[in-house]
């Protein structure tokens, strides 16, 4: 099992999608203890010549201004959104995961 690897949140963006990374990485930072106690990781990657691979690995448009993708630990992909997403939200789908239950249960 991986699950000594962090879950990631990847934020992709062009120039139109700024102020919705703004305001999601803002929230993110006004719900820092949830992020910890849930050890997820930001990224963002704003559309360049040297992000390309890694818009291509993720399949995201470079006519999308904005992706919020959420990784679990397993390294795959469990949410994709192309808009603002709470940290309500985001703890609540993370909480819902089976090895999320695992880890809340056993540091009972």
């Amino acid at each position: 099992m991986i699950a000594d690897q962090p879950r990631q949140v990847l934020l992709f963006y062009n120039d139109k999608g700024k102020e919705l990374l703004q305001k999601q990485t803002s929230e993110f930072g006004t719900s820092q203890k949830g992020m910890e106690e849930r050890d997820i990781l930001v990224r963002s990657y704003p559309l360049s010549a040297e992000n390309a691979a890694v818009f291509k690995k993720w399949k995201i448009s470079n006519a999308d201004n904005f992706t919020f993708i959420l990784v679990g630990r397993d390294g795959g992909e469990k949410y994709r959104a192309h808009a603002f997403v709470s940290h309500q939200d985001l703890f609540g789908r993370i909480d819902a995961m089976p090895m999320r239950k695992n880890e809340v249960g056993n540091n009972k």
